[in-house]
Parts: C-alpha cells; sequence; structure tokens
C-alpha cells in the first residue's frame, strides 16, 4: 500500500510548476483584456516553452503515474492550441496578409490589414512597420489624402525622418495630386493650399540636397506651382494673396517661363481689384490698386494697351474730378510721376476746360520722366543774342526731325507746346531757370532735355534745333 500510494503523489517540483503555469495563464487573460498587441505578440513566446516543458512534465508523471499528468496534459493541449492560434490570427498572421496582398500589389487589401494592426494593436511589435507601409500603401494606391496623413503621424511617431528625400519627395507629389484633382473639382481653395504646401516641399528639397538632381527638378517646378495657386486664389477673388503669390514668382524666377505670365496675370488681377473697389464705392483705393499696373514693366503695359484703355474708361467714368485730382496731387508730392500724369491726363480728358490748371503738373510730370530716363541733352544751337532789356527773352525751337513733337517747359512760366515735324514756333518766357524736355510722338527715339536760367534784366534770344 505504501508503495501503490507514492505512484500518485505530485512532487514539489511538479506542484512549482502547476502554480506557475496558472499565473502565466492568469498573466497571459489580463494582457489579452489590456493590451491585445502586446498578448498575441508574447502568446508564441509563453506557448513554445510551456510547450516543452508541459510535456516533459506530463511525461515524468505519467511515468510515475501521478495526478499531475493530466494537469499538464491539458496545459500542453492549451498551450499547442495557443501557439497555433498565433499563427492564424492577431497581429502576426495580419501583418504577414498584408505584405503578401504588398507585394502583389493588391493594395487595397493591404491597407486594411495595415490599418486594422495599427488600429487595433498598437502596441505590437508590428505596429510601427505596419505604419510605415500603410502609409506607402495608400501612396501606391493613389489615395494622396491619407498618405500625407499616415506618413505624418509615422513622422510624429519617430518611425519615419521628415527630412528624407524620398519621404519629401512623396509628400509634395501628394499635395500636387490633391491640388489637381480639387483644382477640376473647382474647388480652388483648397487646390491653391496644396499646392503652396508642394511648394515648401520643393523648397526644402532644393535647399537640403542642393546637389542632387532632384533640388534641379524641384527648383525648376516651384514657379509653376505657384503660379497654379495664384490662378486658384485669383479665382476665389482673394487679390491679397493672388498678388503676394505672382510678386513672388516675380521677384524671385525672373528667370522661369512663369514670370511673364504672372505679370500678365498681375495686371489683369490689379484691374479686376480696382473694379471690385470702385464697385463698393471705395474710390481712393480702387485708384490705388489701378495705378499699380505702372509698376509693371513697359512691355506688359504696352501689351495691355487696349484693355487698359477700357477699364480706364470703365473704372473711372464713376469716380468723381476730386477725387482724382487729390489722388493725382498726393502721388505729385510723393515723386510718382507716372501714375500722377496718367491721372491728370484723365481729369483733362474729362474737364479740358481744367486745362490751364493742369498744364503746371502735366508738364513738371512730364519733365521729371524724362530726366529720369535715358535721354539727349538740348542745347541752343545757334543762340541769336543777349542784351540788357527787362523785356521777355525769346525761345525759338525748329523741329528738324519727321516726327511730331510735345514740348515741355517748367520753370517760373509752365508751357506745352505741340510742334509740327519740319516746323517752328517762338515763345516768350520770363527770367529764371527753367527745365525743358522733348518727346517724339509714336516713335521709341530718346527724349532731349535741358536745364538753363536766363538772367533778370536781360534779353535772351535762343534757338533750340531738334535734330534727328
Amino acid at each position: 500500500m505504501y508503495t501503490y500510494r507514492r505512484k500518485y503523489r505530485i512532487g514539489p517540483g511538479s506542484i512549482f510548476f502547476m502554480i506557475l503555469f496558472i499565473l502565466i495563464t492568469i498573466g497571459m487573460g489580463y494582457l489579452f483584456y489590456m493590451d491585445k498587441g502586446n498578448f498575441w505578440d508574447m502568446l508564441p513566446f509563453v506557448c513554445i516553452p510551456a510547450i516543452i516543458i508541459s510535456l516533459i512534465l506530463t511525461i515524468f508523471n505519467f511515468t510515475r503515474r501521478t495526478r499531475g499528468s493530466s494537469f499538464f496534459v491539458v496545459f500542453f493541449i492549451l498551450s499547442l492550441t495557443g501557439l497555433i492560434l498565433s499563427n492564424f490570427f492577431g497581429p502576426s498572421a495580419l501583418y504577414h496578409s498584408a505584405q503578401d496582398s504588398f507585394e502583389n500589389k493588391k493594395y487595397s487589401e493591404a491597407i486594411t490589414n495595415y490599418k486594422t494592426i495599427v488600429v487595433r494593436y498598437p502596441n505590437s511589435r508590428y505596429s510601427d512597420d505596419s505604419l510605415k507601409n500603410l502609409a506607402n500603401s495608400y501612396y501606391l494606391n493613389q489615395d494622396y489624402e491619407n498618405t500625407i496623413i499616415y506618413f505624418k503621424k509615422a513622422i510624429e511617431n519617430k518611425i519615419l525622418n521628415e527630412q528624407d528625400l524620398e519621404v519629401e519627395k512623396i509628400f509634395a507629389d501628394s499635395y500636387i495630386k490633391i491640388a489637381e484633382d480639387n483644382f477640376e473639382k473647382q474647388k480652388y481653395e483648397t487646390s491653391g493650399e496644396n499646392y503652396l504646401n508642394a511648394v515648401e516641399y520643393f523648397n526644402k528639397i532644393k535647399l537640403q540636397f542642393p546637389d542632387t538632381n532632384d533640388a534641379f527638378i524641384s527648383a525648376y517646378k516651384i514657379p509653376e506651382y505657384l503660379f497654379k495657386a495664384a490662378t486658384c486664389f485669383n479665382n476665389l477673388k482673394n487679390w491679397e494673396k493672388t498678388e503676394q503669390i505672382l510678386n513672388n514668382i516675380i521677384t524671385n524666377y525672373n528667370e522661369s517661363g512663369f514670370s511673364q505670365k504672372a505679370k500678365e496675370l498681375l495686371f489683369n488681377t490689379y484691374i479686376s481689384k480696382s473694379s471690385q473697389l470702385k464697385d463698393n464705392k471705395d474710390y481712393e483705393e480702387s485708384i490705388a490698386e489701378f495705378l499699380k499696373i505702372f509698376d509693371l514693366d513697359e512691355e506688359i503695359q504696352s501689351s495691355n494697351i487696349y484693355s487698359l484703355s477700357y477699364y480706364k474708361r470703365l473704372i473711372f467714368s464713376d469716380i468723381h474730378f476730386p477725387m482724382i485730382k487729390n489722388s493725382a496731387d498726393k502721388l505729385y508730392n510723393a515723386g510718382e510721376y507716372k501714375k500722377a500724369l496718367f491721372l491728370y491726363n484723365i481729369i483733362l480728358e474729362n474737364y479740358p476746360d481744367l486745362e490751364p490748371s493742369l498744364v503746371p503738373f502735366i508738364a513738371g510730370c512730364k519733365i521729371k520722366i524724362v530726366a529720369g530716363s535715358n535721354y539727349e541733352i538740348i542745347t541752343p544751337t545757334d543762340p541769336i543774342g543777349k542784351f540788357n532789356s527787362k523785356e521777355n527773352s525769346k525761345i525759338i525751337f525748329d523741329n528738324k526731325t519727321s516726327f511730331k513733337l510735345d514740348i515741355y517747359i517748367g520753370g517760373p512760366d509752365y508751357k506745352i507746346i505741340k510742334l509740327e515735324k519740319e516746323s517752328k514756333t517762338e515763345i516768350e518766357i520770363k527770367s529764371g531757370t527753367y527745365e525743358i524736355a522733348v518727346e517724339f510722338e509714336n516713335t521709341d527715339k530718346a527724349p532731349f532735355y535741358g536745364k538753363i536760367t536766363y538772367l533778370v534784366g536781360k534779353k535772351y534770344q535762343e534757338e533750340y534745333k531738334i535734330i534727328e
């Protein structure tokens, strides 16, 4: 009887492992409840040694015919089941399935499995790699909005480096694709912002990888997408942002093919904003915006001469004379002579009876403009004489050219003279210092400019010959 009972007694070692296995089971159950990702990651590492140990203990207890053998058989079966389940369920199985789908270019299936790992098992050892692959899967599946979302998450989790060239290229391309899609749907604000986001990444590539071919390509693309962004904001009538972007192109990318396009669009933007301001009865701002066209180069102004004439009538016909005169005077005093001259001429066109009061301003503007340009020096070619007299001096202008001349005299007297080709005229002027500017009509020939003083108590007779 003594020997028989000893065969069924469970040894202290077996009891230790029984308690250990029970604690492991409780611990794994708690882990499953708290964090399924870590549970499935840990399950194979727990099951494999448990299978080996429980199998050894099962054989040992069967040999000794103890009751503990049944316990270890059960735990062996549970551990083996857990190991099998870990290969068919949980993040490991999902990850390997996602990898197979990714390699076979079944990106939608890969996205589903990668996303399940990221969402349901965020602490799994497969989570980081799944997040990175999820971002790439969205990109390859042409879902660019989710591409950006998950690439940013991968960067936030320090799985990817934002300053990596390939990452920046993907961001730039994704923003462009989103912008183009929204432009087709006439969602101009979203489109414009995404074009600007793409430009931001092209700038990063250009600065961070200056010696690469990608930097060269990025520099080439920047003005193109800036122009597209400006077009979006122009469609939205967001004039401030449109002007800001177009001026950026003109200033920083003047050598690109989009510089000229930017100038053309900027011309139209100034006109459109001016028209809107005029409709809102904000006349002073309307005038100021319209006059910005004179900040553009002469080529743009010349190519838009007919539209300029049309919009001039459209906008200024509703603005009263005192408002225009006030703006013109402010510009004259600020040295903005070209803009001031434009306004004075508008007043003259609409109120010809005001010509005597406008001559000093128009002549003064013209003289200052010519004096600031490339000009030929005008001097008396045939001095007739200088006499002691209190009478006014006489000046003769002799036009020896085949062009009409516009002559502007400024000083104690202001005069504007229109002189036909192959003709001459004589005028009287008081003593004092004068500036004289002569322009050819309908030609690009350089103007003439000169300064001369007629002393008090002297009478001068001088002739200015204008020769081609």
